[in-house]
């Protein structure tokens, strides 16, 4: 199963931090790459440490080059995202 799945499979049983989530893959760019990918197409909402929904243009600067920048985020599996793993 790719990372992405396994971040979808992961989440059916609630949201997520990115700090857990980060672990499903092998590398920082990659998993840069997969959660940037499954938020465009919709399939999660990336959550603040308040839970407010960031908005998609401050996705980029929560996986940016900094370590540890964005651990506290999380993750939430839209209906979209559960389809595809149902």
């Amino acid at each position: 199963m790719s990372p992405e799945l396994e971040t979808l499979d992961q989440l059916l049983g609630g949201d997520l931090p990115l700090g857990t989530l980060r672990k499903l893959y092998p590398d920082s760019g990659s998993f840069n790459r997969g959660i940037i990918g499954l938020l465009d197409n919709g399939d999660v909402h990336l959550l603040a440490p308040d839970g407010s929904e960031v908005p998609n243009w401050r996705w980029r600067d929560v996986f940016g080059d900094q370590p540890g920048v964005g651990q506290d985020f999380v993750l939430r599996l839209t209906d979209k995202g559960e389809a595809r793993i149902a």
